[in-house]
């Protein structure tokens, strides 16, 4: 086999020759690039290297900061948004977090809070010292439902709470309590039934966390459920509102409690007058609601429009 001699300090190293593939080391890697005729830097190479960096560097920065510009994070509670307590506890998680913004077809310029609670155990769900309402186009300025009586609830509590109507409709409460309690007219006709239930929450474990919400204000605050929940508390303290009233209907309650704790500090009213009741509680036009006992004490109606 030929062999060919490399000199290096002095010294001789050979490389094989293999003929059968035409291949001598070693190979002589040595190029050139191309030229372009008549494209000359000359001596100005090393700043036009430098200047397309600098664009490079500033057109990839500009084009990361209108990315980052264009995204908005996610809302978490209590800001307005949706909230589906059931896949965060579905998720593993203590707490509720993160929610998703109500597309602008399903609402308009609303500030909405909305949580769905179908199928979640929760401790409790607390609102105080906040203002709730919108000028017009809202049906209710809160509102509590289920399909088919889904939400059971061991209390449901309203204090000094100020709004331009009321109705509960097609519930049952063990013990249903209204006092103190000022109105444009009152209907309060709960159905004597044998039905329902004392509910008590039990433990906590498991529980999902929502964080009691004090303070802020909202054009609306939405609570519903599809599938059957449990919730401890719901309350409503010191929460004015206005434009729109408060409709309540589908839940299981061991206790409902409305009451104020001095006299003019829970008012409902519409301001069409005693004989069109802004406060109603059960009766044919709104729903039965079953009861196995009741409390009525200290409620007036007089002319009230809650502006």
């Amino acid at each position: 086999m030929k062999k060919i001699k490399l000199v290096i300090k002095e010294r001789q190293i050979s490389f094989p020759r293999i003929p059968f593939v035409g291949i001598t080391l070693p190979l002589n890697l040595a190029f050139r690039l191309p030229s372009l005729q008549g494209l000359s830097f000359g001596r100005n190479v090393k700043a036009m290297i430098a200047l397309t960096m600098f664009v490079s560097v500033v057109v990839i920065s500009g084009a990361v900061y209108f990315a980052i510009q264009g995204i908005s994070p996610a809302p978490v509670w209590p800001q307005s948004a949706s909230y589906n307590a059931s896949v965060a506890q579905g998720l593993g998680q203590e707490q509720i977090g993160v929610g998703m913004e109500i597309p602008d077809d399903v609402q308009t310029g609303t500030m909405t809070l909305e949580l769905i609670i179908g199928s979640a155990r929760i401790e409790s769900i607390e609102f105080s010292d906040m203002s709730v309402g919108k000028a017009s186009g809202l049906t209710d300025a809160i509102n509590i439902s289920s399909s088919g009586g889904n939400i059971l609830c061991e209390t449901l509590l309203l204090e000094d709470v100020e709004a331009t109507d009321f109705t509960l409709a097609t519930s049952t409460a063990y013990a249903l309590s209204v006092s103190t309690t000022t109105a444009d007219g009152l209907s309060i006709n709960p159905t004597l039934s044998s039905d329902p239930i004392q509910y008590a929450f039990g433990s906590t474990r498991g529980a999902l966390s929502v964080p009691a919400v004090s303070g802020g204000t909202f054009d609306r605050i939405l609570i519903s459920s599809a599938a059957t929940s449990t919730v401890g508390l719901i309350s409503f303290k010191r929460v004015k509102a206005y434009g729109a009233g408060i409709t309540i209907s589908g839940i299981q309650c061991g206790e409902i409690i409305i009451r104020g704790t001095d006299a003019n500090e829970s008012v409902y009213g519409d301001g069409t007058g005693i004989n069109s009741a802004s406060f109603k509680i059960g009766g044919s036009a709104v729903g039965t609601v079953k009861v196995q006992s009741s409390t009525l004490v200290g409620n007036v109606e007089r002319p009230v429009s809650v502006k």
